[in-house]
C-alpha cells in the first residue's frame, strides 16, 4: 500500500519534470539580429557592451541595420512639504534611433523613467543611487528599443 502511494508521487513529479523540460524551446528571447549596428560618438562604450546583451550582428544578413543617435539622461527635482524641500528625484532617459527594415526607415525616440526619493542628509549616497538608477534605465531603453524593432518588423511584413 505505501508503495503503491509512493510510486504514484514519483510518477506525477517525473511527469512534471518532463513536462516542464520539453517546453525550454518555447521560451521567446529578446535578442534582435541586425547587419550592421551603429552608434554616435556621445554613445558610452558601457551603453555599448550593454548592447550586446540584446543586438547581435550578423553580417551575413541582408536586412534590417540600426543607428544610435543620442542617448540623454535628464534629473528632475520634485520639491514638496512645508519646507520646499526636494522630495523626490527623477531621472528620464530619451534613446534615438533609426531603424531600416526592408528598404523602410523608421525614426523614433524611446524613454523610460524612474523616480527615487531624495536623501538631503547623506547626498553620496544620492549621487551613487542616480549613478545605479542610470545603470538600470539603459537597460529599460534596450529593452523598449528592442520591443519596437519587432513591432516594426511586424507591421512591415
Amino acid at each position: 500500500m505505501a508503495l503503491s502511494r509512493n510510486l504514484k508521487h514519483l510518477t506525477i513529479l517525473l511527469t512534471i519534470l518532463f513536462t516542464a523540460g520539453c517546453q525550454h524551446s518555447l521560451i521567446a528571447t529578446n535578442i534582435a539580429e541586425f547587419s550592421s549596428i551603429e552608434f554616435d560618438n556621445e554613445i558610452s562604450s558601457s551603453f555599448q557592451r550593454k548592447s550586446k546583451k540584446y543586438f547581435v550582428t550578423n553580417l551575413e544578413l541582408d536586412g534590417p541595420t540600426l543607428l544610435v543617435n543620442s542617448l540623454r539622461f535628464k534629473k528632475k527635482n520634485l520639491y514638496g512639504g512645508p519646507r520646499s524641500r526636494i522630495r523626490q528625484i527623477e531621472v528620464i532617459g530619451e534613446l534615438q534611433f533609426e531603424m531600416t527594415i526592408k528598404q523602410r526607415k523608421r525614426s523614433g525616440v524611446v524613454s523610460a523613467t524612474v523616480q527615487l526619493p531624495s536623501n538631503e542628509v547623506n547626498p553620496q549616497a544620492e549621487i551613487s543611487a542616480q549613478k545605479q538608477l542610470i545603470d538600470e534605465l539603459e537597460f529599460s531603453l534596450l529593452e523598449a528599443l528592442v520591443q519596437e524593432y519587432f513591432l516594426s518588423e511586424s507591421s512591415v511584413s
